[in-house]
């Protein structure tokens, strides 16, 4: 899989990999506006946003490509 846009200016997973079911994009949508929201509100750390945003965020959003595309 190739890189994607995540944090608060990404365009919507849908438009970036159109291949996911809408539920799975809203769903990945959903989180990333999470993930912004509680950094903001300073319930997640810096660190603890690099270690999401940098390995187990990239993993669900394979694993949801992954399948999408096993799936077609």
């Amino acid at each position: 899989m190739s890189t994607f846009e995540q944090g608060w200016a990404a365009r919507p997973f849908k438009e970036q990999f159109p291949e996911l079911s809408d539920k799975a994009a809203e769903h990945l949508d959903k989180l990333n506006h999470a993930i912004t929201d509680m950094l903001l509100c300073d319930l997640l750390t810096d660190s603890q946003v690099r270690d999401i945003r940098t390995k187990k965020f990239p993993k669900l959003v394979s694993r949801e490509v992954r399948e999408a595309r096993t799936a077609a």
